[in-house]
């Protein structure tokens, strides 16, 4: 436990450095899309499998009302990815816009086997967790410090301190100590056990 403790204080301070500087991506936004959703699949046995939308324009319609960022639809089983979040991820990475598709991966697989009853930070840090297990286990994708550090640093910034917020998903620090928490699950044999609540 220190020693997440540790890499967490450590990702924290290096993602105020990193986040200041634009990097240029590996990969194209399609391919990181492609490859992590199918690598999600995989792992799950192409069991509950979303239907996904991305490059989704602000203000388009969907089942669950107006895009504003990305998100999960549950009336409709489906993943959204906004454009303005495929933009905001690309300052920090490709790493980035993974966890993002990751995260809201997860949070399909949340409703699909009922251990989120509704939105809390709760629900959202364990998806922030879940999506870290993901990233570490999709099959032919290898994280190096630098994806990690793109993680932790959009995971940084994009937390938030709204505590009276419907949309708070968690502070900036809960934001990476989670992601980070599942993606030292999946590297020492814990998988999703490091995201029970």
């Amino acid at each position: 436990m220190k020693a997440l403790k540790a890499l967490t204080t450590a990702l924290i301070s290096l993602t105020s450095v990193l986040a200041n500087v634009p990097v240029k991506a590996e990969l194209a936004p399609q391919a990181v899309v492609d490859g992590v959703y199918t690598g999600i699949q995989h792992i799950h046995g192409y069991k509950a499998t979303p239907q996904l939308i991305w490059n989704v324009a602000r203000g388009s319609r969907t089942s669950c009302g107006r895009i504003y960022g990305s998100l999960y639809c549950k009336l409709n089983h489906t993943v959204y990815i906004a454009r303005q979040d495929i933009q905001m991820a690309y300052h920090f990475g490709d790493a980035a816009l993974a966890y993002i598709v990751a995260h809201e991966y997860a949070h399909a697989m949340q409703t699909a086997y009922r251990f989120q009853p509704r939105i809390t930070p709760i629900s959202e840090l364990q998806a922030d967790c879940l999506a870290g297990v993901y990233l570490g286990l999709i099959p032919n994708i290898g994280l190096d410090e630098r994806d990690t550090l793109e993680i932790a640093s959009l995971a940084y910034h994009i937390g938030d301190y709204d505590w009276g917020s419907r949309h708070h998903h968690g502070t900036p620090e809960q934001r990476v100590k989670a992601v980070v928490l599942g993606m030292r699950g999946a590297a020492n044999g814990r998988g999703f056990a490091a995201c029970r609540i």
